[in-house]
């Protein structure tokens, strides 16, 4: 794959706007939404640069550092350490990111450390050669921090009151100002800045990312279940996805039938709200095989069903090969006769990454010149997305 092209994988998402859902409120309530929703301008990319913050304001209280958020979030900074928003400048993102120019850069960053801070930051350790360094690239090493989402020219937002579910500005006597909360922070379309791409860069008409659409078509967005409810449960910021096992566990139903002839292996989506998987990246393998005496794979025997979204470019655009993903209520089956044995194994291998390991981080090697720090960072992504891999349901079923 051309790598200007790949260019625009990874980036093209990362360039747009928040993506508004379509809404009728009651007419009463227009005026309250209006003054205790989001400025408009909250998602428009790129974002805007804080600017000073108040002179009186205490040290931590102008920090954008989310170790500083910690003071007095240190259960929510304590979640997102292990999210994959904070590992968002991971080594295979700055890898590729490191050798394009400042706005190709910049674009990426959009979603992956999209305050100006954190691209200014990023910049200067390039600059001084030590892009490739977390240690050396500030603010921009924090990923999709704290800052991301939650501050704007310095102002505070967040979601309504736990407990009262009281909106708007809070007690500007409070630190940093008070926080203005809103119910926005509780909707599906606050995600959508990142994970909705723009229709203009569809294939087949779907964009390579279009989870929030998909989602407003599910039973969970007719049912009032929002983004947050499964990736935030409890607000817990965890953003728990398709790396997760027991997320994606909980999102599929199982079955296994036997007969005198065959073993059938049954996966329905249940409680995932789009697509499973959503994006072009996971690959999920439903597998099946004979088993040996000794309990080993009878490997000529083995059958497979590949969920999946298989895009590629050739002949000078975009294609898509095959889509055979799950969605809300969809289900695949996978059959293998027992022949002359009476174990069949059956299991589902999860590639999370399967896409960048495969396809972009491969590419890349051959481009990047071994020894060098973009190479060095995409061998150590190939080595996190293989360990990345996961089965999930893996039986063993004896002949009836």
């Amino acid at each position: 794959m051309p790598r200007k092209l790949i260019i625009i994988v990874i980036a093209l998402g990362f360039v747009v706007t928040a993506i508004l859902m379509v809404t009728r409120p009651d007419s009463s309530l227009v005026e309250l939404q209006t003054a205790h929703s989001l400025p408009a301008d909250h998602w428009q990319q790129p974002l805007h640069p804080q600017g000073p913050p108040p002179e009186q304001w205490s040290e931590v209280e102008q920090s954008l550092n989310p170790e500083s958020c910690a003071e007095c979030h240190a259960d929510k900074y304590e979640e997102w350490k292990t999210s994959l928003h904070a590992h968002a400048m991971s080594p295979g993102f700055v890898g590729q990111i490191m050798t394009y120019n400042t706005q190709s850069a910049n674009d990426c960053m959009e979603c992956h450390a999209p305050l100006a801070e954190q691209k200014q930051a990023f910049a200067e350790a390039r600059a001084r050669g030590k892009g490739h360094l977390p240690s050396a690239q500030g603010l921009a090493a924090a990923g999709n921090s704290c800052a991301g989402c939650h501050i704007r020219e310095n102002k505070r937002y967040g979601p309504p009151q736990r407990d009262t579910g009281l909106t708007g500005q809070s007690d500007p006597e409070f630190p940093h100002g008070g926080v203005f909360r809103t119910a926005d922070f509780e909707k599906s379309d606050f995600c959508a800045s990142c994970h909705q791409f723009p229709q203009e860069y569809a294939i087949n008409g779907k964009p390579l990312e279009n989870t929030v659409f998909e989602w407003q078509a599910s039973p969970q967005a007719a049912a009032g279940i929002s983004c947050q409810n499964c990736h935030m449960p409890d607000r817990k910021h965890l953003w728990r996805g398709i790396h997760d096992p027991e997320m994606v566990k909980g999102g599929l139903e199982v079955k296994y039938d036997l007969d005198g002839g065959k073993a059938i292996f049954t996966l329905k989506s249940t409680g995932v709200g789009h697509a499973f998987p959503s994006y072009i990246t996971p690959k999920v393998v439903m597998r099946a095989a004979r088993l040996d005496d000794q309990g080993n794979d009878i490997t000529e025997t083995a059958v497979e069903y590949v969920i999946k979204r298989d895009v590629g470019y050739a002949g000078g655009r975009w294609l898509e090969y095959s889509d055979t993903r799950l969605f809300p209520g969809d289900t695949a089956s996978l059959e293998l006769d027992w022949g002359e044995r009476s174990r069949i194994r059956m299991w589902l291998d999860v590639y999370p990454d399967d896409y960048y390991e495969h396809e972009v981080y491969n590419d890349l090697l051959t481009s990047y010149a071994d020894g060098s720090a973009a190479n060095t960072l995409i061998k150590k992504a190939i080595t996190m997305a293989q360990k990345n891999n996961f089965i999930l349901f893996d039986v063993i079923l004896e002949k009836p």
